[in-house]
């Protein structure tokens, strides 16, 4: 297990004793490429693994997609994206789906696509099976979406957890923010009860805090170091 926390500009990327970083690149913010590209270099050059992960993008759209494939050309460890749908919500099928497995082709050719439940947690046993031979499990969307995260845990079958290499941490406690999740972890939430079952049984995890309280990062990535003590992992 290694554990980081996720970056958005290049100030960031010293400001915690991460092992770990995650560049998160948001569609619409102001250049939110130039400062992914200069975050990608300063990991480079401090030898911090990382993983690129883009939101609000969607790789079936062909007027964002150069971008994507950017983010891909400047990933490290993978590019993380989130699991995808047609314009109705449905599955994806037809002509949506060559498309999507179109663009999922480029990218792989160019670095390790992860799949992260965000969009449709319910039906993500079903996308993972269709689509990913990498995993990012978001707990927090998992509780978020409501479900019990322990439980959900305990319950994936041996080749999800085969595939699972990344894992999404907060916790999911009321609405701020326009939503319910996350919120710094605490020594008793079920996140992180959740994560130190995974853990058990799937040692070797990139554990990636994502936290919209930036000030209780440190706070939360030292339960994250205790855990991994205490398991002697």
């Amino acid at each position: 297990m290694i554990t980081g926390t996720r970056v958005v500009h290049p100030e960031e990327i010293n400001r915690w004793d991460a092992e770990l970083l995650q560049i998160s690149v948001y569609q619409g913010m102001k250049n939110n490429l130039a400062e992914m590209r200069e975050c990608s270099r300063l990991c480079k050059e401090k030898s911090i693994p990382y993983v690129v992960h883009p939101v609000g993008y969607s790789i079936q759209k062909k007027e964002t997609f150069n971008d994507v494939m950017e983010m891909a050309k400047c990933s490290d460890l993978a590019l993380i994206l989130h699991d995808e749908q047609s314009e109705d919500g449905s599955r994806l099928t037809g002509e949506d789906e060559v498309q999507f497995r179109h663009a999922l082709e480029k990218l792989r050719a160019i670095t390790t696509v992860s799949f992260e439940n965000a969009t449709d947690t319910s039906d993500i046993h079903w996308y993972w099976n269709n689509y990913a031979d990498n995993i990012t499990l978001d707990i927090g969307h998992v509780e978020s979406a409501g479900y019990d995260s322990i439980k959900f845990v305990k319950a994936l079958d041996a080749e999800t957890v085969d595939k699972i290499r990344f894992v999404h941490i907060h916790r999911n406690n009321g609405l701020h923010g326009g939503i319910t999740d996350h919120w710094p972890l605490n020594e008793d939430c079920r996140e992180l009860k959740a994560l130190q079952e995974l853990l058990l049984v799937k040692p070797d995890l990139g554990v990636i805090l994502e936290l919209n309280e930036v000030e209780m990062i440190g706070d939360s990535l030292d339960l994250l170091r205790s855990l991994h003590k205490n398991l002697n992992l």
